[in-house]
């Protein structure tokens, strides 16, 4: 499901309709043409589009992140995401949907943003051991029982995320590379001991 946006230019009125349907345009209207982020990492401007994908759909990025000792990383991400919608008869919630004109860049922005924030203040063997669930703690924050919530909204223009997928954490310098080779040894060394003593 789709939705397009287009002007009739002479009386300045916007029209909104859902898709897939045929719709011919007359001599004085336009199609409303989204400028999107597109590539990993995000740069403005790549994907043009003349409907908005209520979804689910998904998208990616690459993000560098900071630990408090320093360690920088780069992480593959994928977020799942919808627009989510209760009335479409109603105008203003349907135009809402369009009120963030890149909304692709705006809400990676945000996530990278957020997640940067939780590592800045962990050391980078904290995050190596509890990176999946310091990454979605960050972006979905916690409910009252300290679970991880299962969704963030972005109020401005009802945007759902409802997962996101570490798909890689790779080490940007060299004395990361070092830190987390040094990690996953002593991660080894650790189930190898236990192991031994369990068997004797």
């Amino acid at each position: 499901m789709h939705v397009y946006k287009f002007m009739i230019i002479n009386q300045r009125k916007l029209e909104l309709f859902f898709g897939p349907e045929l719709v011919m345009l007359g001599p004085d209207e336009q199609f409303t043409v989204l400028n999107l982020s597109g590539e990993k990492p995000k740069q403005p401007n790549k994907i043009r589009a003349i409907c908005l994908l209520l979804g689910p759909e998904f998208s990616s990025d690459i993000v560098t992140i900071e630990s408090s000792d320093h360690a920088r990383l780069s992480l593959r991400l994928s977020y799942n995401w919808h627009f989510e919608i209760t009335d479409r008869n109603d105008t203003k919630e349907v135009a809402k949907l369009f009120s963030v004109p890149d909304f692709i860049g705006d809400f990676c922005k945000a996530v990278a943003a957020k997640i940067r924030g939780a590592v800045a203040g962990i050391s980078f063997d904290d995050f190596h051991k509890n990176s999946a669930k310091v990454i979605r703690a960050s972006v979905f924050g916690l409910d009252e029982n300290k679970r991880i919530n299962k969704r963030l909204l972005f109020p401005q223009n009802n945007l759902v995320l409802t997962s996101i997928d570490i798909q890689s954490v790779e080490p940007v310098d060299q004395r990361t590379r070092d830190a987390l080779q040094k990690s996953v040894q002593l991660a080894i060394e650790i189930t190898t001991n236990s192991q031994e003593a369990q068997a004797k």
